[in-house]
């Protein structure tokens, strides 16, 4: 209940510095910045709505380059955003429910050799994934590209992304194959523990920068 209040606080009244925090250091907002006030107050908003109910959500705040698992508004863990890219910052305003975790990548074993799978681990997890969501979403995350080129091949990736979009659209003259997407270059151990940590039906609120 205090962690509630203390959300609530944060919503209706801001420190009047050019800096103000979260109580858990997970929100910086500058107040002589109106739309990053207003953004940080709608996000603030709605975490309160899940800061109310049992259960873990993800808050991406691109402005901090995090990516945070909360519980009751309290920050759980914390996974740095490396790099990341949107289709439209406008198509992000609102909550999404996750449609299903990634798939575990795990060695396969032959059973007639009389070998025993080991318990699911965090290796077992990928490092490039989608994830999907609702309202209609995806989420790419992908690993740094190795080599001194990273710049360059990630924007190639996210191109081709867009032009398999474009191609499938023209082929098939379905216009809802392009949805809002968010690219996300993490760690690859802190890409798996993502994927570790989410689990089906699990809320998505995202917070926006200011950025043109």
């Amino acid at each position: 209940m205090t962690v509630l209040f203390t959300l609530l606080a944060c919503v209706l009244t801001f420190i009047p510095v050019s800096q103000a925090e979260e109580p858990d250091g997970g929100l910086t907002v500058d107040t002589n910045d109106p739309a990053a006030l207003q953004e940080a107050t709608r996000v603030l908003r709605e975490e309160l709505k899940l800061a109310s109910r049992p259960h873990t959500y993800i808050l991406i705040d691109l402005v901090s380059r995090s990516v945070l698992m909360k519980g009751r508004g309290v920050e759980l863990h914390r996974l740095p955003i490396e790099r990341w890219r949107a289709s439209s910052q406008s198509d992000l305003p609102a909550l999404f429910t996750l449609h299903k975790r990634p798939p575990i990548m795990r060695r396969k074993i032959d059973p007639a050799a009389g070998a025993e799978q080991d318990p699911i681990s965090l290796s077992d997890m990928p490092t490039e994934y989608q994830l999907r969501f609702s309202p209609p979403l995806t989420i790419y995350v992908d690993a740094p590209l190795p080599g001194n080129w990273q710049w360059a091949l990630w924007t190639g990736r996210s191109w081709y992304r867009r032009l398999k979009t474009w191609v499938g659209i023209l082929w098939t003259g379905d216009a809802s194959l392009s949805t809002p997407s968010l690219q996300l270059t993490l760690a690859p151990e802190q890409a798996q523990s993502l994927a570790w940590t989410t689990t089906d039906g699990m809320p998505l609120l995202i917070r926006r920068t200011t950025d043109k």
